[in-house]
């Protein structure tokens, strides 16, 4: 759909749902009200889970006309906004969310990380520290969205879905970055190993202590760290890129086979455009894959990586295409068949990525990422049965990430 036409269809939807909200102002019974809020409630989750957060605000404004006293309305209008890139107005929403329910926890774990990303340090500890000392565990009856994008993995991280029971972890993690801004070495480090001890599963941790620990020329530290998250994942490029400043020469060459591919002239752009990709420079770094693609144009990793820097600028059936050529170069890159299955899930071609995962785990049958990500897949196609089993293996493997589908879509079964 061109993006014209796109604006003037969700014009057209505010208008109509404007317009039925304020009869039903005038016309309709509370209960009535409130029923028909709740449609748009989840009309507007729906939109969110296919990340069209702009269209989800649009439902959840319909929403909250009809019922301004839902906390779980602000909340979700909030996170759209916020996924939108309307910092403010989220933080606008999360306050009124407040407003409503004091004890709306999530809502102020919520602040707190836009408070962190304007800056605003001060306020973004306290806040941590608050749900540090008074919150054991969240509870809330709206959907948490932690985002529709790929990480530097090219893992899809959209679920739709944050699980709860990780979130107090979450916060020691958050406060921990917090502090590092603030300059409090001892407070930041103990918030990082508080954040692992609470949830060891997640490389992203170990990655964030080790940058801290390098930061603080604790070399053998960090070199463990990233090892740790290796161990995890051991795609993890992050983890790869800064291990690679710590190692000898000898392993040093073979991680930048991993991350760049081999070939003097052409490893020089493929080096810089992934230090571009990390710093989220996506148009940069294309060109500079470009232009190693061109000196060396059968090489596998560079093929892997232009595709995944397409998919981050959202031209997935060319980067599906990358994946492919990379692949059917070097058919030991078997993650191309997860890479390719992602873009088809933000194809919405559900059937087609679960193919493609299906491929990768013919070899790779312990990645539980992998049969996560297939159990969504199978969700989106109304495919209740396989998506529970694929969500079980997922969670059985260790990807706590699936308990709260595997509960949703398993108890349809019962």
């Amino acid at each position: 759909m061109q993006r014209t036409h796109l604006w003037l269809w969700m014009l057209m939807i505010a208008f109509t749902t404007d317009g039925l909200s304020q009869r039903m102002d005038i016309n309709a019974s509370p209960a009535e009200r409130k029923r028909i809020a709740e449609e748009y409630y989840q009309q507007g989750n729906s939109a969110g889970s296919r990340g069209q957060f702009s269209l989800a605000v649009l439902y959840y404004d319909s929403a909250l006309r009809l019922f301004g006293g839902s906390t779980e309305y602000f909340f979700a209008r909030g996170q759209a906004k916020e996924l939108a890139g309307n910092d403010i107005g989220a933080l606008t929403d999360f306050e009124a969310a407040l407003r409503v329910d004091p004890e709306n926890n999530t809502a102020i774990f919520k602040r707190a990380l836009i408070y962190h990303k304007q800056k605003n340090y001060k306020q973004a500890a306290q806040d941590f520290t608050y749900l540090i000392n008074n919150v054991e565990t969240f509870e809330t009856q709206a959907i948490v969205f932690k985002g529709a994008s790929y990480d530097e993995k090219g893992e899809m991280i959209f679920s739709g879905i944050a699980t709860l029971d990780d979130m107090k972890a979450d916060v020691y993690l958050a406060r921990a970055l917090t502090y590092e801004q603030m300059g409090f070495n001892t407070p930041t480090r103990l918030d990082f190993d508080k954040a692992i001890e609470l949830n060891n599963h997640e490389p992203n941790y170990y990655v964030h202590r080790g940058l801290f620990k390098l930061g603080k020329e604790d070399k053998v530290g960090a070199e463990k760290d990233f090892r740790s998250a290796l161990e995890i994942d051991q795609y993890h490029r992050l983890a790869l890129y800064n291990l690679s400043f710590l190692v000898d020469e000898e392993e040093k060459d073979e991680i930048n086979k991993i991350l760049y591919g081999v070939g003097d002239f052409a490893m020089a752009y493929s080096r810089r455009a992934f230090e571009k990709y990390q710093k989220g420079k996506y148009e940069e770094a294309l060109l500079d894959y470009d232009s190693a693609l061109m000196i060396k144009r059968d090489n596998a990793n560079d093929l892997m990586n232009r595709g995944m820097v397409k998919a981050k600028l959202d031209r997935h059936k060319e980067a599906i295409k990358d994946f492919e050529t990379s692949v059917y170069t070097d058919n030991t890159l078997v993650r191309n068949f997860v890479l390719i299955g992602n873009s088809y899930q933000e194809l919405k071609n559900y059937p087609q990525a679960v193919t493609y995962y299906q491929r990768y785990l013919r070899s790779e049958t312990g990645d539980g990422v992998v049969y996560y990500n297939m159990g969504l897949a199978y969700m989106k196609a109304k495919k209740d049965d396989e998506a529970c089993q694929a969500l079980r293996t997922a969670y059985d493997l260790g990807e706590e990430r699936a308990e709260p589908a595997l509960e949703q879509v398993c108890f349809k079964l019962k």
